[in-house]
Protein backbone atom coordinates (compact mmCIF):
# COMPACT_ATOMS: atom_id res chain seq x y z
CA UNK A 1 0.00 0.00 0.00
CA UNK A 2 1.09 3.53 -0.81
CA UNK A 3 0.87 5.29 2.27
CA UNK A 4 -0.32 8.82 3.14
CA UNK A 5 1.50 8.88 6.19
CA UNK A 6 5.40 7.52 5.92
CA UNK A 7 7.47 9.74 8.67
CA UNK A 8 10.88 10.77 7.22
CA UNK A 9 13.25 9.65 10.62
CA UNK A 10 16.49 8.81 9.31
CA UNK A 11 19.45 7.81 11.18
CA UNK A 12 20.95 11.19 11.86
CA UNK A 13 17.35 12.09 13.68
CA UNK A 14 17.97 8.59 16.20
CA UNK A 15 21.27 9.74 16.63
CA UNK A 16 20.61 13.09 17.81
CA UNK A 17 18.22 11.94 20.32
CA UNK A 18 20.73 9.37 21.54
CA UNK A 19 23.29 12.35 21.97
CA UNK A 20 20.76 14.02 24.12
CA UNK A 21 20.09 11.35 26.32
CA UNK A 22 23.55 10.53 26.87
CA UNK A 23 24.01 14.08 27.80
CA UNK A 24 21.11 14.18 30.23
CA UNK A 25 19.96 17.41 29.53
CA UNK A 26 16.73 16.24 28.49
CA UNK A 27 14.47 19.41 29.08
CA UNK A 28 14.41 22.95 26.98
CA UNK A 29 18.47 23.88 26.66
CA UNK A 30 20.86 23.93 24.25
CA UNK A 31 19.01 21.79 21.07
CA UNK A 32 16.20 23.85 21.57
CA UNK A 33 18.14 27.21 21.39
CA UNK A 34 19.97 26.03 18.26
CA UNK A 35 16.72 24.69 16.45
CA UNK A 36 14.60 28.22 17.48
CA UNK A 37 17.60 30.24 15.88
CA UNK A 38 17.15 27.88 12.96
CA UNK A 39 13.50 28.10 12.60
CA UNK A 40 13.62 32.19 12.67
CA UNK A 41 16.22 32.02 9.78
CA UNK A 42 14.22 29.44 8.06
CA UNK A 43 10.86 31.37 8.60
CA UNK A 44 12.34 35.26 7.89
CA UNK A 45 10.66 36.01 11.47
CA UNK A 46 12.29 38.20 14.04
CA UNK A 47 11.53 35.40 16.78
CA UNK A 48 11.05 32.26 17.57
CA UNK A 49 10.48 30.11 20.09
CA UNK A 50 9.80 26.45 21.06
CA UNK A 51 6.63 24.82 22.23
CA UNK A 52 5.69 21.09 23.39
CA UNK A 53 3.23 21.48 20.85
CA UNK A 54 0.56 23.09 17.99
CA UNK A 55 -2.04 23.33 19.91
CA UNK A 56 -0.50 24.90 23.33
CA UNK A 57 1.04 26.84 20.53
CA UNK A 58 -2.32 28.55 19.77
CA UNK A 59 -3.30 28.16 23.34
CA UNK A 60 -0.14 30.55 24.68
CA UNK A 61 -1.11 33.29 21.57
CA UNK A 62 -4.17 33.67 22.51
CA UNK A 63 -3.73 34.17 26.11
CA UNK A 64 -0.38 36.55 25.52
CA UNK A 65 -2.35 38.84 23.17
CA UNK A 66 -5.17 39.30 26.32
CA UNK A 67 -8.14 37.19 24.09
CA UNK A 68 -10.09 36.36 27.03
CA UNK A 69 -13.66 35.46 28.48
CA UNK A 70 -16.18 36.03 26.06
CA UNK A 71 -13.79 37.67 23.11
CA UNK A 72 -15.15 36.37 19.99
CA UNK A 73 -12.54 34.58 17.14
CA UNK A 74 -13.54 34.18 13.88
CA UNK A 75 -12.04 31.08 12.28
CA UNK A 76 -12.39 28.54 9.82
CA UNK A 77 -15.01 24.99 10.96
CA UNK A 78 -12.79 22.91 8.10
CA UNK A 79 -9.39 21.96 9.82
CA UNK A 80 -8.79 20.31 12.91
CA UNK A 81 -10.51 20.54 15.39
CA UNK A 82 -7.35 22.10 18.13
CA UNK A 83 -7.63 25.35 16.28
CA UNK A 84 -11.30 26.24 17.61
CA UNK A 85 -10.44 24.27 20.76
CA UNK A 86 -7.49 26.85 21.62
CA UNK A 87 -10.49 29.31 21.92
CA UNK A 88 -12.52 27.63 24.41
CA UNK A 89 -9.08 27.32 26.31
CA UNK A 90 -8.68 31.31 26.90
CA UNK A 91 -12.70 31.54 27.90
CA UNK A 92 -13.19 32.95 24.04
CA UNK A 93 -16.20 32.20 21.97
CA UNK A 94 -15.38 30.43 18.56
CA UNK A 95 -17.46 32.17 15.63
CA UNK A 96 -17.44 29.63 12.57
CA UNK A 97 -17.00 31.43 8.91
CA UNK A 98 -17.64 30.10 5.88
CA UNK A 99 -14.63 29.00 3.49
CA UNK A 100 -13.80 29.41 -0.31
CA UNK A 101 -14.64 25.91 -2.25
CA UNK A 102 -11.41 26.46 -4.47
CA UNK A 103 -8.73 27.35 -2.25
CA UNK A 104 -10.77 25.73 1.13
CA UNK A 105 -9.52 28.91 2.84
CA UNK A 106 -11.53 31.18 5.18
CA UNK A 107 -14.17 32.79 2.86
CA UNK A 108 -13.72 36.54 2.65
CA UNK A 109 -16.80 37.71 2.58
CA UNK A 110 -17.90 35.27 5.39
CA UNK A 111 -15.46 36.84 7.53
CA UNK A 112 -16.88 40.39 7.08
CA UNK A 113 -20.14 38.82 8.00
CA UNK A 114 -18.99 37.51 10.95
CA UNK A 115 -17.44 40.52 12.95
CA UNK A 116 -19.91 41.88 15.66
CA UNK A 117 -18.93 44.69 18.27
CA UNK A 118 -17.09 41.11 20.43
CA UNK A 119 -14.88 40.42 17.41
CA UNK A 120 -11.43 40.10 19.18
CA UNK A 121 -9.77 38.50 16.86
CA UNK A 122 -9.44 36.23 13.42
CA UNK A 123 -7.65 32.80 13.46
CA UNK A 124 -7.26 32.30 9.73
CA UNK A 125 -5.96 28.59 9.35
CA UNK A 126 -3.28 27.56 5.91
CA UNK A 127 -5.56 24.39 5.41
CA UNK A 128 -3.28 21.61 3.81
CA UNK A 129 -0.52 24.28 3.37
CA UNK A 130 -2.00 26.36 0.88
CA UNK A 131 -1.61 30.07 2.34
CA UNK A 132 -4.57 32.52 2.85
CA UNK A 133 -5.36 35.27 0.86
CA UNK A 134 -3.61 37.04 4.58
CA UNK A 135 -2.88 40.51 2.96
CA UNK A 136 -6.78 40.93 2.21
CA UNK A 137 -7.64 39.83 5.99
CA UNK A 138 -4.80 41.48 7.34
CA UNK A 139 -7.18 44.86 5.67
CA UNK A 140 -10.21 43.66 7.30
CA UNK A 141 -8.36 43.08 10.24
CA UNK A 142 -6.44 46.60 10.75
CA UNK A 143 -9.93 48.02 9.47
CA UNK A 144 -11.53 46.85 12.36
CA UNK A 145 -8.48 47.21 14.87
CA UNK A 146 -8.74 43.13 14.85
CA UNK A 147 -5.74 40.65 15.80
CA UNK A 148 -4.67 37.72 14.01
CA UNK A 149 -3.00 34.87 15.24
CA UNK A 150 -1.99 32.59 12.30
CA UNK A 151 -2.47 28.74 12.63
CA UNK A 152 0.59 28.03 10.23
CA UNK A 153 0.28 23.65 11.42
CA UNK A 154 0.57 22.70 8.15
CA UNK A 155 2.38 25.25 6.64
CA UNK A 156 5.95 24.55 6.59
CA UNK A 157 7.47 26.30 3.83
CA UNK A 158 4.47 27.59 2.52
CA UNK A 159 4.81 31.14 1.50
CA UNK A 160 3.38 34.46 0.00
CA UNK A 161 5.30 36.65 -2.80
CA UNK A 162 8.58 34.90 -0.57
CA UNK A 163 7.23 36.14 2.84
CA UNK A 164 6.58 32.89 4.96
CA UNK A 165 3.62 32.18 6.62
CA UNK A 166 2.99 33.32 10.25
CA UNK A 167 4.47 36.78 9.40
CA UNK A 168 1.70 38.23 8.72
CA UNK A 169 -0.57 38.40 11.83
CA UNK A 170 0.62 38.85 15.52
CA UNK A 171 1.71 35.34 16.25
CA UNK A 172 2.28 32.68 13.49
CA UNK A 173 1.76 28.83 15.42
CA UNK A 174 3.52 25.90 14.08
CA UNK A 175 3.19 21.99 15.01
CA UNK A 176 5.95 19.25 14.10
CA UNK A 177 3.81 16.42 14.97
CA UNK A 178 4.33 12.98 13.46
CA UNK A 179 2.87 13.23 10.13
CA UNK A 180 3.71 17.25 9.44
CA UNK A 181 6.61 18.18 6.58
CA UNK A 182 9.24 18.73 9.17
CA UNK A 183 8.44 16.66 12.21
CA UNK A 184 9.50 15.86 15.85
CA UNK A 185 7.11 13.79 16.74
CA UNK A 186 5.47 15.98 18.59
CA UNK A 187 6.91 19.77 19.05
CA UNK A 188 5.56 23.04 18.25
CA UNK A 189 6.63 27.03 17.81
CA UNK A 190 5.23 30.46 17.51
CA UNK A 191 6.98 33.25 15.36
CA UNK A 192 6.54 36.82 15.82
CA UNK A 193 8.23 40.23 14.37
CA UNK A 194 7.35 41.91 18.26
CA UNK A 195 10.20 41.70 20.73
CA UNK A 196 7.38 42.88 23.61
CA UNK A 197 4.75 39.84 22.34
CA UNK A 198 8.02 37.46 22.02
CA UNK A 199 9.03 38.26 25.57
CA UNK A 200 5.78 37.88 26.90
CA UNK A 201 4.98 34.25 25.15
CA UNK A 202 8.48 32.97 26.87
CA UNK A 203 7.61 33.88 29.94
CA UNK A 204 3.72 32.88 30.32
CA UNK A 205 5.38 29.14 28.36
CA UNK A 206 7.90 28.40 31.38
CA UNK A 207 5.29 29.14 34.19
CA UNK A 208 5.74 33.38 34.25
CA UNK A 209 9.65 33.64 34.66
CA UNK A 210 12.00 36.03 33.87
CA UNK A 211 14.37 34.46 31.14
CA UNK A 212 16.88 34.64 34.13
CA UNK A 213 14.49 31.36 35.27
CA UNK A 214 14.26 31.12 39.45
CA UNK A 215 11.27 31.32 41.46
CA UNK A 216 9.95 35.01 40.93
CA UNK A 217 6.65 34.40 38.71
CA UNK A 218 5.48 37.52 36.58
CA UNK A 219 2.66 35.60 34.64
CA UNK A 220 0.71 33.16 35.77
CA UNK A 221 1.93 30.32 33.11
CA UNK A 222 1.82 27.03 31.39
CA UNK A 223 4.99 24.48 31.45
CA UNK A 224 4.70 24.95 27.41
CA UNK A 225 8.37 24.04 27.34
CA UNK A 226 9.56 21.71 24.61
CA UNK A 227 12.40 18.60 25.27
CA UNK A 228 15.70 18.51 24.30
CA UNK A 229 14.80 15.17 22.29
CA UNK A 230 12.43 16.63 20.40
CA UNK A 231 14.59 19.74 19.42
CA UNK A 232 17.29 17.35 18.65
CA UNK A 233 15.02 15.92 16.27
CA UNK A 234 14.00 19.36 14.85
CA UNK A 235 17.61 20.59 14.69
CA UNK A 236 18.43 17.62 11.71
CA UNK A 237 14.90 18.24 10.26
CA UNK A 238 15.74 22.00 9.62
CA UNK A 239 19.19 20.88 8.52
CA UNK A 240 16.89 18.57 5.65
CA UNK A 241 14.22 21.28 5.12
CA UNK A 242 15.45 21.91 1.50
CA UNK A 243 15.60 18.41 0.90
CA UNK A 244 12.49 17.54 2.38
CA UNK A 245 10.08 20.21 1.09
CA UNK A 246 11.48 20.32 -2.18
CA UNK A 247 10.12 16.65 -3.27
CA UNK A 248 6.85 17.38 -2.04
CA UNK A 249 6.43 20.45 -4.08
CA UNK A 250 7.83 18.02 -6.87
CA UNK A 251 5.13 16.06 -6.53
CA UNK A 252 2.49 18.49 -5.40
CA UNK A 253 3.58 19.85 -8.88
CA UNK A 254 2.92 16.79 -11.04
CA UNK A 255 -0.34 16.36 -8.96
CA UNK A 256 -1.63 19.71 -10.04
CA UNK A 257 -0.49 19.18 -13.73
CA UNK A 258 -1.95 16.61 -14.28
CA UNK A 259 -4.96 15.64 -11.95
CA UNK A 260 -6.63 19.36 -13.95
CA UNK A 261 -7.51 17.25 -16.74
CA UNK A 262 -9.43 15.10 -14.76
CA UNK A 263 -13.24 16.53 -15.24
CA UNK A 264 -14.51 14.80 -12.23
CA UNK A 265 -12.64 16.71 -9.88
CA UNK A 266 -11.38 20.01 -8.44
CA UNK A 267 -7.75 20.60 -7.43
CA UNK A 268 -7.14 22.78 -4.36
CA UNK A 269 -6.81 26.28 -6.01
CA UNK A 270 -3.66 28.43 -5.12
CA UNK A 271 -3.36 31.61 -5.31
CA UNK A 272 -1.02 33.84 -7.23
CA UNK A 273 2.02 34.29 -5.62
CA UNK A 274 1.09 31.87 -3.16
CA UNK A 275 3.31 28.52 -2.65
CA UNK A 276 2.00 25.84 -0.71
CA UNK A 277 3.14 23.53 1.56
CA UNK A 278 2.35 20.55 -0.35
CA UNK A 279 1.46 19.44 3.05
CA UNK A 280 -1.52 17.27 1.85
CA UNK A 281 -3.45 17.07 -1.43
CA UNK A 282 -6.74 16.33 -0.56
CA UNK A 283 -8.87 16.65 -4.54
CA UNK A 284 -12.56 17.59 -4.54
CA UNK A 285 -15.48 15.34 -6.15
CA UNK A 286 -17.33 18.01 -8.00
CA UNK A 287 -19.68 15.08 -10.30
CA UNK A 288 -22.55 13.82 -7.81
CA UNK A 289 -22.19 10.60 -9.59
CA UNK A 290 -19.13 9.71 -7.45
CA UNK A 291 -19.30 9.66 -3.78
CA UNK A 292 -16.07 10.07 -1.33
CA UNK A 293 -16.44 6.93 0.12
CA UNK A 294 -16.30 5.11 -3.50
CA UNK A 295 -13.18 6.84 -4.40
CA UNK A 296 -11.37 6.41 -1.13
CA UNK A 297 -12.37 2.58 -1.14
CA UNK A 298 -11.06 2.23 -4.82
CA UNK A 299 -8.01 3.64 -4.36
CA UNK A 300 -7.25 1.34 -1.15
CA UNK A 301 -8.05 -1.98 -3.40
CA UNK A 302 -5.43 -0.52 -5.44
CA UNK A 303 -3.34 -0.35 -3.12
CA UNK A 304 -2.96 3.33 -3.02
CA UNK A 305 -3.30 4.85 0.72
CA UNK A 306 -6.53 7.38 0.84
CA UNK A 307 -8.66 8.74 3.07
CA UNK A 308 -10.64 11.79 4.43
CA UNK A 309 -9.85 14.64 6.01
CA UNK A 310 -12.14 16.55 8.60
CA UNK A 311 -15.52 14.67 7.40
CA UNK A 312 -16.68 16.17 10.12
CA UNK A 313 -16.43 19.89 10.63
CA UNK A 314 -15.16 21.17 14.08
CA UNK A 315 -19.01 22.74 15.41
CA UNK A 316 -20.33 19.46 14.14
CA UNK A 317 -18.06 17.12 16.81
CA UNK A 318 -20.19 16.05 19.47
CA UNK A 319 -18.57 17.69 22.41
CA UNK A 320 -19.30 21.09 20.44
CA UNK A 321 -23.33 19.90 19.62
CA UNK A 322 -23.68 20.36 23.00
CA UNK A 323 -20.93 22.22 25.29
CA UNK A 324 -22.47 22.06 28.49
CA UNK A 325 -19.95 18.89 30.01
CA UNK A 326 -17.38 22.20 29.30
CA UNK A 327 -16.53 24.09 32.34
CA UNK A 328 -16.56 27.26 31.18
CA UNK A 329 -20.37 26.95 29.98
CA UNK A 330 -20.62 27.62 33.71
CA UNK A 331 -19.98 31.29 32.78
CA UNK A 332 -20.07 31.75 29.65
CA UNK A 333 -22.76 31.54 27.16
CA UNK A 334 -21.59 29.67 24.03
CA UNK A 335 -23.92 30.02 20.96
CA UNK A 336 -25.77 26.54 19.84
CA UNK A 337 -23.55 24.99 17.64
CA UNK A 338 -26.13 22.71 16.39
CA UNK A 339 -27.61 25.24 14.79
CA UNK A 340 -24.47 26.26 12.68
CA UNK A 341 -24.04 26.16 8.95
CA UNK A 342 -21.23 26.60 6.30
CA UNK A 343 -22.58 25.03 3.53
CA UNK A 344 -19.14 25.16 1.51
CA UNK A 345 -17.56 23.88 4.00
CA UNK A 346 -19.97 20.91 4.21
CA UNK A 347 -19.69 20.48 0.85
CA UNK A 348 -15.89 20.23 0.51
CA UNK A 349 -16.13 17.78 4.08
CA UNK A 350 -18.34 15.15 2.33
CA UNK A 351 -17.34 15.52 -0.81
CA UNK A 352 -12.74 15.32 -0.83
CA UNK A 353 -10.08 13.11 -0.61
CA UNK A 354 -6.70 12.53 0.47
CA UNK A 355 -3.84 10.91 -1.91
CA UNK A 356 -0.51 10.34 -0.69
CA UNK A 357 2.04 13.28 -0.53
CA UNK A 358 4.87 11.29 1.68
CA UNK A 359 8.86 12.20 0.55
CA UNK A 360 8.92 8.61 0.19
CA UNK A 361 6.98 8.95 -2.51
CA UNK A 362 8.68 7.27 -6.59
CA UNK A 363 8.16 9.04 -9.97
CA UNK A 364 6.24 5.38 -10.96
CA UNK A 365 4.25 5.64 -7.82
CA UNK A 366 2.85 9.09 -8.58
CA UNK A 367 2.15 8.03 -11.81
CA UNK A 368 0.71 4.79 -10.76
CA UNK A 369 -1.84 6.99 -8.30
CA UNK A 370 -2.55 9.72 -11.21
CA UNK A 371 -3.30 6.67 -13.31
CA UNK A 372 -5.74 4.96 -11.41
CA UNK A 373 -7.21 8.38 -10.47
CA UNK A 374 -7.64 8.46 -14.41
CA UNK A 375 -9.30 4.94 -14.74
CA UNK A 376 -11.44 5.84 -12.07
CA UNK A 377 -12.90 9.09 -12.97
CA UNK A 378 -12.48 8.37 -16.70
Amino acid sequence: MIPVVDVDIRELEMKAVQDVVKSKYLVEGPNARAFEEKFAKFSGAKFASTIVNGTCALHLAMVALDIGPNDEVITTPYTFVASSNTILFSGAIPVFADIDRETYNLDLEKIEEKITEKTKAIMPVHIFGNPCDMKAIMDIAEDRNLIVIEDCAQGHGAKIDDTHVGNFGSVGCFSFYGTKNLVGGEGGAVITNDEDLFEKMISIKNHGRSPAGGYAHYYVGFNYRMTDMTAAIMNVQMDRAKEILSKRHYTGDKYRKALSELEDIDIQKVLPGHQHSDYIMAPLIINEKFSQNEVIEYLKSKNVGSRSIYSKLSYQQPCYQDLSSWHLSKVIEYPDYSKVKCSTAEYVAQNHFEIPMVTSLTDESINYIIDVLGEFFK
